[in-house]
């Protein structure tokens, strides 16, 4: 009898094979490896990448290009088929038909009671009454703007804000001159010089940084030019008649108390706040941190300055959600800039429907992703009608009337409807308060009328180009505005 030889066992664990993933998963990883590199990629790379062999390969791709998901007509690469994009465009349609029956469908609205932005803090200097009888001249006025910024959405509003107010009091203004500081504090300095060596009556300043200009504002004082102050800058140490803002440290707070409150006083939160050389910025991180520091079981995960970017939130919360850590139990955001980037970070990463709470308005595009994928939100706008006052302010004071040290230009808080919280009470659903029907740019609270679209907006003052705006980039060139 023949015996037989034993065969000798491999332990797998010994074995150098490589495990060959199954075909629908290689299909799978194909597909979202294609839709990350711009719909296309080389064979040898994609054989390479997916560790699958080519024969393998080819027989899934030639089964894909059947169907019209693959595309193999050039040799030697693979790319997304005309199937693929058809199912873009349907999406596309989707949320566009989605988007035109919100707009037509009617929603209850929400009983107001006492209005809910009157929480926001009365100020002593906006008690504070200052005489301008020193600066009274005849009109017209040439007046001047010397803007921190005009990096993003907001700014270009505040701009747009503004050159409205110029044109609307056209019978007072003779000319109106526009520069832009692009985050350069000695460029702003240099600004607000030519703007005075070029004779303007009047001042309106969005400060990048504060302490270079005080030598130049009192320089302005001297030659009887007011300033007033929007949006940006210190007026503790800088010489002006009035400051037109909205109170950023309340911003924080409220939109702060109404996540806390959401998540009952407990959970981990990311804090993504705007330009860390605003004060705007730092002012409402004060306002949320005192927030939380009364709930001691939240827990800031970390703090991570955003400069009011979309791309920046995104990256953030891409390289968080990345690692896996700690779990984010909600996104504080001072505003909508950024949350954008959060909220289109969660969807790329898969997470639609599992997304945390967030806070931050202002941008359409803010308020149209929360209402489409069910995100809980609250937001207060920081308002760029206060441009506008800006302007009626700093008229009056060349006229010599008097006027408040301070002006607060009223907003209104927001939240997704059903989200309201025990102490944070809306003055408007998000649904009753974004423009499907408008561009994702669109900033709210512009003043500037239910029609206004940043894209289309022209203006005609004395010194512009072609109706063009000093918002517009083909405007933005040296002296654009004057």
């Amino acid at each position: 009898m023949r015996r037989q030889g034993k065969r000798r066992a491999v332990a797998p664990e010994l074995s150098c094979a490589k495990p060959v993933m199954p075909g629908r998963e290689i299909a799978v990883a194909l597909l979202l490896m294609l839709a990350d590199r711009d719909g296309w990629v080389r064979t040898e790379e994609a054989a390479r990448r997916l560790g699958a062999p080519r024969s393998s390969l080819h027989r899934i791709c030639r089964t894909l290009a059947r169907t019209g998901l693959l595309d193999l007509s050039v040799r030697g690469s693979i790319a997304l088929g005309p199937a693929v994009a058809a199912l873009g465009a349907s999406r596309d349609e989707m949320l566009r038909s989605e988007d035109e029956r919100r707009l037509v469908t009617g929603r209850k609205p929400l009983a107001r009671g006492h209005g809910a932005s009157s929480a926001l803090v009365r100020i002593p200097d906006c008690a504070h009454v200052v005489e301008t009888a020193r600066f009274r001249r005849t009109p017209k006025f040439r007046l001047g703007f010397s803007n921190a910024s005009i990096d993003h959405a907001w700014r270009t509003a505040l701009v747009h804000s503004v050159e409205y107010g110029a044109v609307r009091h056209e019978s007072l203004v003779s000319s109106f001159s526009v520069r832009h500081a692009g985050l350069e504090a000695e460029r702003q300095r240099r600004d607000i010089e030519a703007l005075l060596a070029s004779g303007v009556d009047g001042l309106i300043l969005s400060a990048h940084e504060s302490d270079p200009l005080v030598d130049v504002l009192n320089e302005a004082e001297r030659l009887g030019v007011p300033t007033v102050i929007v949006d940006r800058g210190r007026p503790e140490i800088l010489p002006h008649v009035a400051f037109v803002t909205c109170d950023d440290r309340m911003i924080g707070d409220i939109t702060a108390r109404w996540l806390a409150e959401r998540l009952r006083g407990r959970g981990s939160l990311l804090l993504l706040p705007g330009l860390i050389e605003a004060d705007p910025a730092h002012r409402r991180l004060e306002g949320a941190r005192a927030v939380f520091a009364r709930h001691p079981g939240l827990r800031i995960l970390d703090v991570c300055w955003t400069g009011w970017l979309p791309e920046r939130g995104r990256e953030i919360v891409a390289a968080k959600l990345a690692k896996r850590s700690a779990p984010i139990d909600g996104v504080w955001c001072d505003s909508g800039l950024q949350a954008v980037g959060s909220l289109q970070a969660y969807l790329a990463a898969g997470l639609s429907g599992a997304i945390p709470p967030h806070t931050g308005g202002d941008l359409n595009l803010a308020y149209k992703l929360a209402i489409r994928h069910g995100v809980a939100q609250a937001a207060v706008d920081y308002p760029p009608a206060m441009g506008l006052r800006s302007v009626e302010v700093l008229l009056d004071a060349l006229r010599g009337r008097s006027v408040p040290r301070r002006v607060e230009v009223p907003t209104e808080i927001v939240v997704t409807r059903g989200d309201a919280t025990r102490s944070v009470r809306p003055d408007l659903w998000s649904d009753e308060h974004v423009r499907w029907d408008l561009p994702d740019d669109l900033i709210l609270a512009s003043g500037l009328g239910p029609s206004y679209d940043p894209r289309s907006f022209r203006v005609h003052y004395k010194g512009n180009r072609y109706n063009r705006s000093a918002a517009d980039p083909v405007a933005r060139l040296p002296h654009a505005g004057g």
